[in-house]
């Protein structure tokens, strides 16, 4: 029977468990960047209950054509991603490298999907308030699912080259907890900046 990991070096690579220095060094990291995303939240929300000339936002509640389809990417990126790596601890090598190819495809239509949304909108980053907010918001975002993206790539590569096994696969469960956190906080986004603005909003406004 041949081996599922043919290619790994004579010594290991990478720690064993959940309990790995890496793994923990993610937690906290991700912890620290929830809270960025918290004082941007409560920025946007503390500016939008305030008193404004005209409406909030000015351009009518945003649209859920890109916001939809961003949606759906980045859950199908998590279910494949959680596949990899449900496929690595069970020694499963080509469920691996199918799960993290998906993944990065879907990565990588997330992120063109961010800018078709962006080029669309009736609004530059500095026409207002609310567009400052919501590039800032969905900018910083979009750089973690770069992030992400290269995360899942260097994964992949080192997949492809048999780094990984049942035991030792450590950068596959960082990878996948990266991107859940991603997954998150994307719908922490989704909530503030695309369904709050209809709260309160009379239909015949809407744009």
């Amino acid at each position: 029977m041949a081996e599922p990991f043919p290619n790994v070096p004579a010594l290991p690579i990478g720690s064993v468990g959940r309990r790995a220095s890496g793994v923990w060094g993610a937690v906290f990291l991700l912890m620290s960047e929830a809270s960025i995303f918290a004082y941007l939240a409560f920025s946007y929300f503390y500016f939008s209950s305030q008193p404004h000339y005209g409406s909030w936002p000015p351009n009518g509640p945003p649209g859920w054509f890109y916001p939809g389809l961003q949606t759906a990417v980045v859950l199908l990126g998590s279910l494949t991603i959680w596949w990899a790596h449900r496929s690595v601890a069970r020694g499963a090598s080509g469920g691996l490298k199918i799960g993290l190819g998906v993944s990065l495809l879907l990565a990588l239509a997330f992120v063109a999907l961010q800018f078709l949304d962006w080029f669309h909108k009736p609004f530059a980053f500095a026409t207002d308030p609310y567009s400052s907010f919501y590039f800032v918001i969905s900018g910083f975002h979009l750089a973690h699912v770069v992030v992400g993206v290269i995360m899942i790539a260097v994964v992949l590569l080192w997949s492809a080259l048999g780094y990984f096994g049942p035991v030792r696969h450590v950068p596959v469960t960082v990878a996948a907890i990266y991107w859940y956190f991603v997954t998150i906080i994307w719908l922490v986004v989704l909530f503030t900046l695309d369904i709050t603005p209809y709260f309160g909003w009379k239909p015949e406004q809407v744009l």
